[in-house]
């Protein structure tokens, strides 16, 4: 069966993830974590992304990302994916496929949903049961949201500046919005999970 043409358009958002092949760890150290971060951020200066949100979990990843030209999301993902690959089969002395397939990217049409999803990304480490908050999880940008935490992957969602007046008030929206689980999360991950 031919794989389902992508969905690129110029000035594009996506709902980027991927996981590890047959479930597998992406990251099994703390260094595995930095040097896909790594990674992403060379790939994002290269090609002039903008990344809004993003979670590393053990076995996956996800990311919110904006593309001015829909040609370079490929380009990006395969210079993050194809560098940490190499990157891991070197250090865990790996053969065969690192990820289970090629990186997933629907197309987030709405403008509405684009804090939804970044709650959705960020919710991930609390639905795991990794922590009870999900600004305490290192590697996403809930920390850069709730924290304050600088994080040079991250250009804050356009919504998120209607949150407060003040840093401080949105620094405290987020983290009640973010706090919150979202309603119809299962039908958004059984729907991202056909596409």
């Amino acid at each position: 069966m031919p794989r389902k043409q992508r969905e690129l358009v110029d000035e594009g958002i996506y709902h980027v993830f991927n996981r590890g092949n047959d479930r597998q760890h992406l990251f099994l150290e703390e260094q595995d974590y930095k040097y896909f971060l790594e990674q992403l951020l060379t790939a994002k200066k290269r090609l002039q992304a903008t990344i809004y949100h993003y979670c590393l979990m053990s076995n996956h990843f996800h990311l919110l990302v904006r593309v001015v030209k829909g040609q370079d999301l490929p380009r990006m993902m395969h210079f993050t994916q194809l560098g940490y690959a190499r990157y891991f089969k070197k250090k865990y002395h790996s053969v065969g496929h690192v990820f289970q397939e090629r990186f997933r990217s629907p197309r987030i049409p709405e403008e509405s949903y684009y804090l939804q999803c970044g709650r959705y990304i960020e919710r991930n480490p609390v639905k795991a049961r990794l922590c009870q908050k999900a600004e305490d999880y290192r590697w996403t940008s809930a920390r850069y949201y709730v924290n304050s935490i600088f994080d040079p992957l991250v250009t804050p969602n356009m919504y998120y500046e209607q949150m407060g007046s003040t840093p401080k008030e949105r620094q405290e929206s987020y983290r009640r919005f973010v706090s919150i689980d979202e309603p119809y999360g299962h039908i958004v991950e059984e729907a991202l999970l056909r596409v």
